[in-house]
């Protein structure tokens, strides 16, 4: 949510909201203003839903050779997010129950575990929670689990998974799932079966 000013303004983002228990609010990096943040700030709390931080990246990639440095500045790139969009909903009246990152910043930290040992206090420290969704890979697991987090697993109607749990690259032309009776299917799938649509990569 909070990627669309467009969406904002015409009432298509709200109108979702009837059908969610939370929302994960774009905060500045790959999308978002301190104004989208706080008109879905503001949306989410009329259907009192869960709100939280959706931090970005700069780049898509980080290179073996840069994580230390690069790890460390995108740590503070993702916690000025988190902080920003905190301090938005508390001025209007809400906190923070989770971040979820952009997929390129979580993908990033199932690759290096030093990024992936860097980010709990960017969710403790910016949002004052200590809570992190979507983090699939086991190891990224262990790591938060270990520093007394809460995890909450995701999937996508609209993506197409790899046998490693990760979401396949949008390199491809069948990443996505694009018609909508598929997506609705797999939806049910996820919530009835647990199960999704899967490549042996």
């Amino acid at each position: 949510m909070g990627e669309l000013p467009e969406a904002i303004a015409d009432g298509t983002q709200e109108s979702l909201m009837a059908s969610l228990t939370s929302v994960n609010i774009a905060c500045g990096g790959h999308a978002g203003d301190e104004q989208t943040m706080k008109a879905t700030v503001e949306q989410a709390l009329r259907w009192r839903l869960a709100i939280g931080a959706h931090p970005g990246m700069r780049i898509a990639r980080i290179s073996d050779a840069g994580i230390e440095n690069a790890g460390a500045g995108h740590c503070r790139f993702s916690y000025d997010q988190v902080r920003t969009l905190a301090e938005v909903a508390a001025r209007c009246g809400a906190r923070l129950a989770h971040v979820k990152p952009h997929g390129a910043l979580y993908n990033q930290a199932v690759r290096h575990r030093e990024l992936a040992e860097r980010l709990p206090k960017v969710s403790r420290d910016g949002a004052g929670t200590s809570r992190w969704w979507d983090w699939r890979d086991r190891r990224c697991w262990m790591c938060f689990g270990k520093q007394g987090f809460g995890l909450l697993p995701k999937r996508l109607p609209t993506g197409v998974m790899s046998r490693m749990e990760h979401c396949r690259s949008r390199k491809f032309d069948d990443a996505l799932i694009h018609g909508p009776g598929e997506a609705g299917r797999q939806a049910l799938r996820i919530a009835e079966r647990g199960t999704v649509i899967a490549w042996m990569e």
